[in-house]
């Protein structure tokens, strides 16, 4: 059994995992693929909301959604484009008032992620 410990390291695995076998998907379904990444990439352009923001959307989504390599991947995120802990449990309360009990236990992941990811991105920014 793995360690508490070691939930961000098996997420970034998983993370990985999916990685791959999309690339493998890309391979096989190039259009499909292709059109999605393009579109997926615009709503990363500089629009009326700030990076920061699209990325606390993205979070509260994920966990609404109980994806937990992506609520990993997703406060990393966050917390490189300059949101701070309070404003991501902020918007991970935000999902948790639609989704309820499912979502709230998934707040575990919020906070792991959130005690593994702040002083690797602290220190990355000085």
């Amino acid at each position: 059994m793995n360690s508490e410990n070691d939930r961000p390291e098996q997420a970034y695995r998983r993370r990985k995992f999916i990685d791959r076998r999309l690339r493998d998907f890309r391979k096989q379904n190039p259009e499909i693929a292709r059109t999605f990444m393009d579109f997926w990439r615009a709503t990363k352009h500089k629009s009326q909301l700030p990076q920061k923001y699209k990325e606390l959307i993205q979070l509260a989504i994920v966990l609404y959604d109980r994806c937990e390599s992506c609520i990993y991947q997703h406060i990393e995120l966050c917390l490189m484009a300059g949101a701070t802990r309070f404003e991501i449990l902020d918007a991970a309360s935000q999902s948790v008032a639609i989704g309820g009990g499912i979502v709230y236990e998934n707040l575990a992941y919020i906070m792991d992620a959130l005690d593994y990811f702040e002083p690797i991105i602290a220190a990355r920014n000085k």
